[in-house]
């Protein structure tokens, strides 16, 4: 079996690629499809990058490795941010170090920061700054900046409502998505690989800010000449940079794949309003009144304010400043009285947990999680008129594992995915929906994106029912390691060739690596204070807390 390179579209779904392919768009996809195996790639639930993305590289659901959005809460109700060292099993690129094949793992999301490995890693936009150290070996970091000096850990423009401000992302997200590509590109010369991976946000990020600028039916839709196809030319620059590899590289066997679909974003949801109403929820008496003030005043429409006159750049500029209003004049989760509060909402689509320090007998539980999900049902789609929540889970109808227990109680999906919530502005609003605080008019579906070519690869395969837990046990038996009986993936053997054959075994180098694989409690301090604020930072500009 020949080496492999993984490409990482973020957000890139078939239903896209289909409309854009009509108009011979996108030549490079068209001839992974008819010359390769192609099926739709079904995600996790959320389908959010951090486990979706976590799920990919260990082959296992978001119970095992412990990761199931940016932040979670610690015991004393603070957001703390996943990163690798908080993703509890061995990643994909682990075993292949062990069975001495070498990698090269570029900008795949939440591998800061950076594990050792055989080979190179360049981590991702979770990555503080390139003052933090993005890279294994430590010395790879000083090379990419003193060749690349424009190289960049995220977009650091915003999107606002504003010509100024929507050509300045449009460019940046482009320009990021080259330069990224340049360096992979030159890193891959540099050595053989066994394995490869890169993954571009690009598609993602416009997707999320340009969607109503393509969607008609999006009841935000703007007839915008210079941004109507923006989400087309990021498909486009996609498949340029597929057509290049496959050229510059054609005895690789490449497999193309995302960590979710896209599609429309219309509300935010606040559920931990709905959750006060009903009666589940708690504040403390007597707030100060300054945050009754923000409140009564509907906060979201001050913050939104702020990005569009670019006031929020200023204040990031003073982590302090910024700490106090975030703090000192809105709601948080230290306002919530938890010696009365039973459910809480906490994460990216809503989910609710239970406040276990109340709820202490199974039985309690039970009629609990029972009374929250017929009233969830109620909750009426302000567009349609239906129900907005298409489905409601209990945890173990999702996940299994050793991390259970840091799972929500209850998961939903708000139309279709098309409906989100606030980590960090949880009381943003008195009103249950609210308009996008950071303008965002796309998101995320649950269909990704599975694309397979290569001398090795069937041709004109369709691939049915794969999972993104497939892929991690995929690569292991291309290269003849023994996949682990607690990956939830399977194998796709119907992509390769009846003739193919897996790779002859290395010999392992792990007792010389002595890779260390030790269980860390997800409160594990892992990065400083200051590295975090700016992690933090970024992710409420790109509208995920």
């Amino acid at each position: 079996m020949r080496p492999i390179i993984i490409i990482g579209l973020d957000g890139a779904g078939f239903n896209l690629i289909e409309l854009f392919l009509r108009g011979n768009n996108l030549p490079n996809f068209r001839k992974i499809i008819t010359g390769g195996s192609f099926g739709q790639l079904k995600t996790t639930i959320p389908p959010l990058s951090p486990c979706a993305w976590s799920s990919f590289m260990t082959g296992k659901n978001p119970g095992k490795h412990g990761i199931y959005d940016f932040y979670y809460l610690d015991d004393n109700h603070n957001m703390k941010l996943h990163t690798s060292k908080t993703r509890n099993t061995k990643d994909l690129w682990e075993y292949l170090s062990e069975n001495n094949y070498k990698c090269l793992v570029f900008n795949v999301p939440f591998t800061y920061p950076p594990k050792k490995i055989n080979g190179l890693m360049v981590t991702d936009f979770t990555t503080p700054s390139t003052k933090a150290d993005f890279t294994y070996p430590p010395q790879l970091k000083n090379e990419i900046l003193q060749k690349y000096a424009d190289y960049k850990i995220s977009e650091e423009s915003k999107y606002a409502e504003n010509p100024r401000a929507k050509r300045e992302f449009f460019n940046e997200v482009f320009e990021l998505a080259d330069i990224r590509f340049k360096v992979f590109i030159n890193l891959m010369r540099k050595d053989r690989f066994d394995f490869s991976m890169i993954v571009f946000t690009l598609i993602d990020h416009v997707q999320h800010w340009y969607w109503k600028y393509m969607d008609k039916t999006h009841p935000k839709h703007k007839d915008d000449k210079e941004f109507r196809e923006t989400i087309l030319k990021a498909y486009k620059k996609a498949d340029k940079f597929l057509g290049e590899i496959m050229q510059m590289f054609p005895n690789h066997n490449i497999i193309v794949i995302s960590d979710h679909g896209g599609g429309p974003y219309y509300k935010d949801v606040n559920i931990n309003n709905w959750l006060m109403q009903q009666g589940y929820l708690f504040l403390k008496h007597n707030q100060p009144i300054h945050k009754k003030i923000t409140y009564n005043i509907e906060a979201n429409r001050l913050i939104s304010k702020g990005l569009n006159i670019g006031l929020w750049k200023i204040i990031n500029r003073f982590p302090r400043v910024k700490r106090a209003i975030q703090t000192k004049t809105l709601l948080t989760y230290k306002d919530i009285d938890w010696d009365r509060t039973v459910a809480y909402s906490y994460g990216y689509y809503g989910p609710i947990y239970i406040n276990r320090k109340i709820i202490k007998t199974e039985e309690k539980l039970r009629e609990l999680k029972t009374d929250i999900k017929k009233k969830l049902i109620k909750i009426k789609d302000p567009h349609t008129g239906k129900p907005l929540i298409k489905k409601v889970w209990e945890k173990t109808e999702l996940y299994s594992g050793t991390k259970l227990e840091l799972m929500p109680d209850i998961v939903i999906n708000m139309g279709n995915f098309a409906y989100g919530a606030s980590s960090t502005f949880l009381f943003s609003s008195r009103n249950i929906f609210s308009e996008p605080k950071t303008f965002k008019s796309g998101d995320h579906t649950q269909n990704g994106i599975l694309m397979v070519y290569g001398p090795d690869i069937a041709n004109g395969k369709r691939v049915k029912n794969a999972q993104i837990y497939d892929i991690a046990p995929t690569i292991l038996h291309i290269f003849n390691i023994p996949v682990p009986n607690d990956m939830d993936g399977k194998v796709l053997k119907e992509v390769f060739k009846e003739n193919s054959k897996p790779a002859r075994r290395k010999i392992t180098f792990q007792e010389e690596t002595k890779l260390n694989y030790e269980k860390r409690k997800p409160d594990e301090k892992h990065l400083e204070k200051k590295d975090e604020e700016k992690i933090k930072k970024r992710l409420k500009a790109l509208g995920y807390i």
